[in-house]
């Protein structure tokens, strides 16, 4: 039988392994595709990075089974092919891979073929294929001294918080900082400060209601006290309201800007609260998928290409389509003028745009919805990705304007403002506007000069200077104002800050408050009294006793290493790396040199403890803040630790203002039982019974013997996350309706909707045998398209 050889001559190596069967699809039986699996190379810290010598790095292979296999694959396709054909993402990440996977397999560096594609669709890649470039060493020395500064930083200063403030007891409890996660800190640090020098106080807003339609007028002027409402409304009483409306005035609204990295995770927290991480989760898959460009980005700008698209949909979809293609938007192509000219508003302080990207968009504009067998919150995102992209497009929408206004006593007066839509632009799109609006003309109806009585004027109590906690779309606006980190980072700094136990991500009670709103009807003043609740947020991001410690302590000792301008300069000079402009090791040895300086500042403090009494004291524990309790038990001392109430305030704590009775929280103790936190999405109830401790979590109740009769506040999560992964059946979740199950004979495909009566059980150990991969770890995206492929569900 004649030997089969492989038709198979390039060799495409891109990062993640969703990416493949398209690439493989689109290009043809001439190409393969294998990933990498994200970095193959790291540094084990600072022993890594010869500091004499121009901070020469040795980097070592990750000690990753599933990444030691996959080098063993890539060599044996680079041994097989002709050529190799480096496609990491077109990012600094993806530039340094590239010139890894170059070293690791001794590829030219100078010969080596590298190309870049912001969307994975037959068009691009080809382009990609036939305009190839080499690796561009100054990005990768960009990276490179990015990931040296990092280490930097955080390998010489959280030492300083592990000496002064708390020793770890692990890796994964210890205190850090870092060089864009403690300015993020920062912000929240700062946000808090702001909520409790805030000057709040009731002032009362008043509406009045006009005409047999009771329009609402708003009164141009807030009282600040009973006294003067009430002399208002006394006034009101024999006041001759005189009405005026102006002429139409013509108003015009922009269209929405294209979507950045950091605008679509703010729009994507605000409308559907999803967390910055999550939005990158679903943006990724639809990018695999070849649904979206790439979701790391900057740019305000689309291709030439995709503009013509654009402008042909348009035309096709809405009659007179011309009118509502926007006069701009060829300076939308990328590359046409500088994008900081697009923005007046832009801040001065805020970066450049550093890569070639585009917008984030769809990858065709005719798709409208994504398949029924998509996931609800992958179609979510893509219909705001695609509606946004459209509107950006297309012309401001105008509108006619009119203003209605009443005279009131003591020259104030009550206002209306009223629109009537003259051309829908780029409102169209969603069609969220109405093309009649009776309160428009009956307002210019009305006589001019004439005097209206009033049909009822309320006055409603309400806070004044109320200020707000910063939700994660928030924070993630000002990272970017403030040039702290890139998009690629934005995600996993509001993540870090959390993950280190800093900020909570937390509903904040309000104040019950005592009001006297006033009502004016008829002559007659009624006061309404009623209790109104200020101050509920839901779901901000507060700082911890904790996170306030750490950054007191960095703001006193390495104020200059953390403050927002020098933040923004390192990514500036990072930038100027990636250009060619300045020596990237020089930007290292700089920052080292003040790093060891600030350092050498602190050899006389002493660590950070509060003494309540002669046997209390406040420290931080290996879990956060607790009473350190000494007690005289038969002549020994015994040392025990108690947790403490929230909202303590440190400076009270430091000034020796409390007594321990009011700062320890009691029913930690008393309670029998306590939320411990999330685990896999899912509340962790710890109980004490009769027979000692258990926990449930997701229905799954479990006893743990091994905890004995410990108090219940000397528990916490990490504790007992072993136990929970013990008793759980579930390897894997893909969905709310399949999972991955354990079972006696092996692993499982567990199937059941809402819908169904019972669940159904599919072979999932074929996935491993037809497709070469794990999929307790490979990518869900491939393995639900395996799964929809075999199983039809």
């Amino acid at each position: 039988m004649p030997k089969k050889y492989s038709t198979t001559t390039s060799l495409i190596i891109v990062e993640s392994p969703a990416k493949c069967k398209k690439i493989e699809e689109y290009l043809g039986p001439g190409y393969k595709c294998i990933a990498s699996y994200g970095h193959l190379r790291e540094l084990n810290g600072l022993k890594s990075i010869d500091i004499e010598n121009n901070f020469t790095p040795t980097y070592s292979i990750i000690e990753n089974a599933i990444k030691i296999k996959q080098l063993e694959n890539i060599k044996k396709e680079i041994k097989k092919a002709d050529e190799v054909i480096l496609a990491c993402d077109a990012d600094r990440e993806g530039e340094k891979i590239c010139y890894c996977l170059a070293k690791i397999f001794n590829l030219d560096i100078n010969k080596t073929k590298r190309i870049t594609f912001t969307e994975i669709t037959e068009n691009a890649l080809k382009k990609a294929i036939i305009s190839p470039r080499t690796i561009n060493m100054d990005i990768v020395n960009a990276q490179q001294a990015r990931q040296i500064l990092d280490l930097l930083v955080g390998f010489k200063v959280s030492p300083m918080l592990w000496k002064f403030i708390s020793s770890p007891k692990g890796k994964e409890n210890a205190l850090s900082a870092g060089r864009c996660q403690t300015p993020a800190l920062k912000l929240i640090y700062e946000n808090d400060q702001e909520i409790k020098k805030a000057n709040e106080k009731k002032v009362y807003n008043t509406t009045g209601y006009f005409t047999s339609s009771n329009i609402p007028f708003q009164l141009n002027k807030h009282f600040e006290s009973e006294n003067e409402i009430k002399e208002f409304l006394e006034g009101s009483c024999e006041f001759s309201h005189i009405y005026n409306c102006s002429q139409p005035t013509k108003i015009y609204k922009k269209s929405p800007e294209p979507f950045t990295t950091s605008t679509l995770q703010q729009t994507a927290s605000n409308e559907f609260h999803y967390s910055p991480k999550e939005t990158m989760r679903i943006c990724q898959n639809l990018y695999e998928g070849g649904y979206i460009t790439y979701m790391r980005t900057d740019s305000k700008t689309y291709s030439g290409d995709f503009i013509e698209n654009v402008k042909k949909y348009i035309i096709h979809t809405y009659a007179e389509g011309d009118k509502y293609i926007s006069e701009n938007i060829e300076t939308m192509i990328s590359g046409t003028i500088k994008e900081e000219n697009n923005d007046k508003t832009k801040k001065a302080n805020q970066p450049e745009p550093q890569e070639a990207h585009e917008a984030i968009r769809p990858t065709n504009i005719s798709l409208v919805e994504l398949p029924e067998t998509m996931e609800s919150k992958e179609k979510k995102m893509y219909k705001l990705i695609w509606e946004t992209t459209l509107e950006s497009c297309m012309s401001p929408a105008s509108f006619y304007s009119v203003t209605a206004t009443i005279t009131a006593f003591n020259s104030t007066k009550f206002t209306y403002s009223s629109e009537l839509i003259d051309f829908a632009g780029w409102k169209i799109v969603s069609k969220k506007y109405s093309n009649e609006n009776k309160e428009y003309y009956y307002l210019q109806n009305i006589k001019q000069n004439d005097i209206i009585p009033y049909k009822k004027i309320y006055s409603k109590v309400t806070i004044k200077g109320l200020k707000q906690h910063y939700t994660e779309a928030r924070l993630v606006q000002l990272l970017e104002d403030n040039g702290i980190g890139r998009p690629s980072t934005f995600a996993s700094l509001v993540d870090k800050i959390q993950e280190r136990g800093y900020v909570k991500k937390e509903d904040v009670k309000g104040s019950l408050i005592d009001c006297n709103d006033y009502e004016l009807e008829d002559d007659d003043i009624f006061v309404i009294d009623t209790k109104r609740e200020f101050g509920n947020e839901k779901g901000k991001l507060l700082i911890q006793p904790l996170g306030i410690i750490v950054m007191e302590f960095l703001n006193k000792f390495f104020v200059d290493l953390f403050n927002y301008e020098y933040t923004k300069k390192m990514e500036d000079e990072l930038d100027n790396i990636s250009k060619g402009i300045i020596v990237w090791y020089d930007l290292c040895r700089q920052c080292n040199n003040q790093v060891d300086q600030l350092i050498e500042n602190l050899k006389d403090e002493t660590k950070i403890e509060f003494k309540i009494d002669d046997f209390n004291t406040f420290m931080i524990g290996k879990y956060g803040p607790v009473i350190k309790c000494c007690e005289d038990v038969d002549g020994k001392e015994e040392i025990n630790f108690k947790s403490i109430k929230k909202d303590i305030d440190l400076k009270k704590l430091e000034n020796g203002e409390y007594k321990v009775e009011e700062i320890v929280d009691t029913n930690k103790t008393a309670n029998t039982h306590y939320i411990m936190g999330q685990y896999k999405g899912n509340d962790v109830i710890l109980k004490k019974g009769k027979y000692g401790i258990y926990i449930t979590c997701n229905g799954n109740t479990r006893t743990i013997k091994e905890l004995g009769n410990r108090p219940i506040e000397n528990i916490r999560l990490d504790d007992i996350i072993k136990y929970l992964d013990e008793g759980s059946n579930i390897v894997r979740e893909l969905s709310k309706d399949m999972t991955i199950r354990k079972g006696p004979k092996g692993d499982y495909l567990f199937y059941k909707t809402v819908k169904m009566k019972k669940p159904k059980f599919y072979d999932i150990k074929a996935f491993v045998n037809e497709e070469k991969r794990d999929y307790k770890i490979c990518d869900v995206v491939i393995l639900k398209s395996w799964i929809n492929d075999k199983y039809q569900i």
